[in-house]
Order: structure tokens, then C-alpha cells, then sequence
């Protein structure tokens, strides 16, 4: 293993370790775990940030792919059925936000400054596309996704202000479902206009 991939593997671990906990990542723990001096740190990558980035962002990927939406019963209306399945999935994924809050905000903070066409965000909107089976315009479907894929980051990301402006308290469980279900509501019905 080269000494870039070592780096990488040891900071992964130790943001795994850390449960995300992302102030005991430090440089110098990075450099003793890796058997490496703190200079080629910054000599592969910009800054430590830049770093953890990258591996976050390999967390995240990782997760994704592993991410098997479960089967329950939906209803027998195809578009009542991609309802159910949509909201299913979408808890899942921002419950996931608030399990793991410190690598979440790093990913979609990493996603949004770097705007590539492959990215975790894009990885999760190409997932929940996959709820939407009836015969809804492909576009439309793309963009509720991108919608709610959007809206979920940001409420996330301004937590507090989404508590103060709309009710919602994102460290309660109920009110993040409420939230989704809310969201999802609204992006059906704009849909079926």
C-alpha cells in the first residue's frame, strides 16, 4: 500500500473510531497511526480538511452502496404505492443524517462546494429514484427527487433555523418524520398539477 492509501485507510479509521466525532481526528494522530511524517499529509493532500473530505466522502459512497431498502406492503395504487415506498426510504436516509451528523455534514458540505456529476448527493438521488416505479413523467420524477434530496440537505444543514421557521425539532424522531412526510406530501401533490 503507498503511503497516500495508508494515509486514507488510517483516517478512515479513526473517523469510524471517533464516531464522527471529528475534533479527535487530528493531523498528528493520522501521522503516528500511519507511520508517516506530518509533512506528507500536506504533500498528498491540501490540508487535513481536505483529507477528512475525501474519506468521509468514501465513507459515505460505502454506505450508500450498502443501503438495501427494505420490502414492506405498499398499497395496490402504483402512485400511492411510490408514495409509501419514497417515504420509507427517505427516513431512512436523513435518520441516517442524524446517526452519523458529523461525517453527514461533511459529505453534503464536500458535495455542494465541489459540484461534480458524481458525488455522494447525486448517488443518493440515482437510490431514491428507484421508489418511483408508476407511470409518473420521467421528469417529474428527476425532479421531485432532486427536490427532496435538496430540501432534506438544507433542513439538515440549518436544523435551527428550520426549528425556529416551521415548528420542526430535528433532535425528536417524530418531527423529522413528520417533516419527511410533509415534504413528500407537497412534492406528490405538485406533481399531480
Amino acid at each position: 500500500m503507498n503511503q497516500r492509501d495508508k494515509i486514507i485507510t488510517v483516517t478512515t479509521e479513526l473517523i469510524i473510531e471517533s464516531q464522527g466525532d471529528l475534533s479527535q481526528v487530528t493531523a498528528r494522530k493520522i501521522a503516528n497511526k500511519a507511520e508517516v511524517g506530518l509533512g506528507l499529509i500536506h504533500y498528498h493532500f491540501e490540508s487535513k480538511d481536505q483529507l477528512i473530505t475525501e474519506c468521509v466522502q468514501r465513507i459515505i459512497y460505502k454506505e450508500i452502496r450498502s443501503f438495501v431498502p427494505q420490502n414492506t406492503e405498499y398499497s395496490d395504487n402504483p402512485i400511492e404505492a411510490d408514495k409509501q415506498r419514497l417515504t420509507y426510504w427517505a427516513k431512512q436516509v436523513f435518520e441516517f443524517f442524524y446517526a452519523n451528523k458529523s461525517i453527514s455534514r461533511v459529505s453534503i458540505l464536500g458535495d455542494l462546494r465541489n459540484n461534480l456529476t458524481s458525488s455522494n448527493s447525486v448517488d443518493m438521488q440515482r437510490g431514491l429514484l428507484r421508489a418511483l416505479t408508476s407511470d409518473i413523467d420521467d421528469a417529474k420524477k428527476k425532479f421531485m427527487i432532486f427536490s427532496l434530496t435538496s430540501i432534506m440537505q438544507a433542513a439538515f444543514l440549518q436544523d435551527n433555523a428550520v426549528k425556529n421557521r416551521l415548528g420542526f425539532d430535528f433532535t425528536k424522531q417524530n418531527d423529522r418524520e413528520l417533516f419527511i412526510n410533509s415534504v413528500i406530501e407537497e412534492l406528490f401533490h405538485f406533481t399531480q398539477t
